[in-house]
């Protein structure tokens, strides 16, 4: 079979280790562990039954295919052996236009909206506001700029933050329940109906996608054959848990009706620290930074890995121009589809600015179920 040609200047540096973290930093998705929450106690049954009909096949699939294939570009590659480039192309485009909107979407507005409330007071439409949103935005970019040997630990961090977070609150949850009662488990009804299969299969899919994300970097591992199926386990088995215990955790800690899309795990948060007293404020505090730092990472492994893929669609011929498909001879990264990235970002958070007035649920709703359509569609 004809395959791309490896592209020249880069180096590989990821190993098996930072594959895992690159898959828990892209796949474990901070701002859907509210949405799933809220559909109660069947959220728990839904977590459980995806885990075995979808992400198990799902993962299995793709250890294979990112071992047998690891070419620079991943599933752009992939769809083009199968189909050629008509169909890779457009994979790729649905694949990739999902990042930017949902990293000047989703992700910078959660983080402006937990940093508003426990770190820092932003307002909402302030110069405070628009700064921070701005930096969040090309930070992320940035992540994704700089050579892969660097940017790895950014993501690295984000995966450690992630999980310190998660296991953390799950932790101060017990805890609070132990004390308070399980009420919320008790009240839950984990009976799947299909208004719950509707409501949240859609977001699950959405939350468990991800795996294949690493092998847009397939000529920077040092041994992809025997890496990529091991990380793409672990990774996989951490990012279940992730979903699972912090859902069970809220369920269990908030009452019915309290949780939110878009504020259930602050929410929730802000409720069970109640046990720690006079260290309550700066604890939610903590959390509220490795809530934003984590949502930060998340979009910046987003794109380091959809930038890639949309690089090799564009120097095959298959996105606008080939120039933006021009690896950095230094860097080994490719910037000029970074800077598409962050501009579409950019020009999509002040889009919602205006148009939805800054509501970041309103704009959360609009960009979480386009990034839902989008992805899965690829």
């Amino acid at each position: 079979m004809p395959v791309p040609a490896p592209v020249p200047h880069l180096r590989r540096s990821l190993r098996r280790f930072d594959i895992v973290a690159m898959g828990v930093a892209a796949v474990v998705s901070f701002d859907v562990i509210g949405q799933i929450a809220a559909g109660g106690g069947q959220a728990i049954t839904w977590i459980a039954v995806l885990a075995v009909a979808f992400l198990l096949p799902y993962a299995l699939l793709f250890a294979e295919t990112g071992a047998a294939f690891p070419q620079e570009g991943g599933p752009y590659v992939w769809v083009d052996v199968a189909f050629g480039r008509l169909p890779a192309a457009l994979t790729t485009m649905f694949y990739w236009v999902t990042n930017p909107f949902w990293l000047g979407g989703s992700l910078v507005f959660l983080a402006a909206r937990a940093w508003h409330g426990f770190v820092f007071p932003l307002g909402s439409g302030t110069v405070a506001d628009y700064a921070f949103k701005l930096v969040f935005i090309w930070a992320a970019i940035l992540t994704a700029v700089v050579s892969l040997r660097r940017g790895k630990w950014i993501t690295t961090a984000g995966a450690a933050a992630k999980v310190l977070a998660l296991a953390f609150f799950t932790a101060t949850a017990v805890v609070y329940g132990v004390q308070h009662g399980f009420r919320g488990l008790a009240e839950a009804r984990f009976a799947p109906t299909a208004a719950g299969f509707l409501a949240l299969v859609p977001v699950l899919l959405f939350a468990y996608v991800g795996f294949e994300a690493p092998n847009a970097a397939g000529d920077e591992m040092h041994d992809p054959q025997a890496d990529v199926p091991v990380a793409i386990g672990v990774s996989g088995t951490i990012a279940a848990g992730c979903y699972l215990l912090p859902v069970a955790a809220i369920l269990s800690a908030a009452p019915p009706g309290r949780v939110t899309g878009i504020a259930g795990f602050m929410d929730a948060a802000e409720l069970v620290f109640g046990i720690y007293g006079s260290w309550r404020g700066p604890l939610l505090t903590g959390v509220a930074v490795l809530f934003a730092v984590a949502l930060l990472t998340q979009g910046s492994a987003w794109m380091i890995v959809a930038d890639r893929i949309q690089a090799r669609a564009a120097a095959d011929g298959g996105f606008f121009t080939r120039a933006l498909g021009a690896f950095h001879p230094r860097l080994g990264t490719p910037v000029r589809m970074n800077l598409l990235s962050g501009v579409a970002a950019t020009a999509f958070m002040l889009a919602a600015m205006h148009l939805a007035h800054g509501d970041a649920s309103a704009v959360f709703g609009v960009v979480l179920s386009v990034a839902i359509t989008t992805l899965l569609l690829s």
